[in-house]
């Protein structure tokens, strides 16, 4: 966690945001062109999502160049983020469903599995051309240009507790009034029949109310050095939205690439695997209503109002002693 800079200023802590998911992206380059460790990748990837929640967080302060801005930032990390997910299934099969299977569904996954390796090769180009390319270089040099010379709008001289509610609580209304909250919603349990029906119409309200939540945290952890234990608890809340959605979209992701894979009868011959969808889907659903109906309280909501509106007295600066 970053360390609020003394001075605290709108445009320093800018600075320093911005500096430091620099820094990470340039330090998984190296890794990702050679493909060690998929670890790499991810990383930089991490590093370019975080850096385009730094300048959407901070963009009242800033004056970027083109090379710069979120949207820019944005398709960068989109491109690392293709060969990523491809990782992820892949570790996702092996490692999680793989070890569950009969040996029948084991060579016929394996089959997938081959198919997902060719794709992994033709994105692990794109991202190696990405990293070579005048446009990649040109992000590289308009950041530095910018670390060495920032430009500020004249709101980056305030002191950054003056505004924090302001820049946090749209972050926070955005997410709380996301359409995906009320997706399934009920005051009792859903029939399986009704489950299944929601996963096959409403999927893409969840998936982007995921969106929203991860925007939320990251826009959020940005700050944490300025609040206190309520603040992390409710970030770590806003996490598990994300977490939970995520699992029951992972699970989505994969049975459409094994239908592109092994053809619409994949169910057919991968028996037990998709029992095991089938029960994750309603497993992680029952987790995610309890969260779900947490943040539909009002009460609850009114606290997480309340904290962002109570950012933490920063202590006074020590002063440097004159004496020899």
């Amino acid at each position: 966690m970053m360390q609020p800079p003394q001075t605290q200023s709108f445009g320093d802590w800018a600075h320093k945001a911005i500096a430091k998911h620099y820094k990470k992206i340039l330090s998984h380059e190296a890794g990702v062109l050679a493909d060690r460790d998929p670890e790499e990748l991810h990383q930089m990837r991490v590093g370019m999502r975080r850096l385009r929640s730094v300048l959407l967080g901070f963009a009242p302060a800033l004056v970027l160049p083109e090379a710069l801005t979120p949207k820019q930032v944005g398709r960068y990390g989109r491109v690392l983020g293709k060969l990523r997910d491809v990782d992820v299934m892949t570790l996702t099969f092996r490692e999680r469903y793989l070890p569950q299977l009969p040996t029948v569904e084991v060579t016929i996954l394996e089959i997938a599995l081959k198919k997902l390796a060719k794709r992994r090769q033709k994105q692990l180009t794109k991202v190696r051309k990405f990293l070579n390319s005048a446009r990649y270089g040109e992000f590289k040099g308009a950041t530095q240009a910018w670390l060495d010379q920032p430009q500020y709008q004249a709101i980056a001289s305030v002191d950054i507790q003056l505004i924090l509610p302001d820049l946090l609580l749209p972050q926070l209304s955005e997410l709380l009034l996301h359409p995906g909250w009320w997706v399934g919603y009920s005051p009792k349990k859903l029939s399986k029949k009704q489950l299944e029906t929601l996963f096959a119409t409403d999927s893409p309200i969840l998936h982007d109310l995921r969106k929203a939540a991860k925007r939320s945290r990251y826009t959020m952890e940005i700050f944490a050095p300025f609040y206190g234990e309520d603040y992390a608890d409710q970030l770590q809340a806003i996490k598990k939205v994300q977490t939970l959605i995520g699992l029951l979209q992972d699970d989505a992701v994969l049975q459409a690439f094994l239908e592109k894979a092994l053809g619409k009868t994949f169910d057919q011959e991968l028996p037990t695997l998709c029992q095991i969808f089938h029960d994750n889907r309603h497993q992680t659903w029952h987790q995610w209503t309890k969260l779900q109906h947490q943040f539909l309280d009002a009460e609850y909501r009114y606290q997480l109002h309340q904290t962002l509106c109570q950012p933490q007295p920063r202590p006074p600066v020590a002063q440097k002693s004159t004496s020899n």
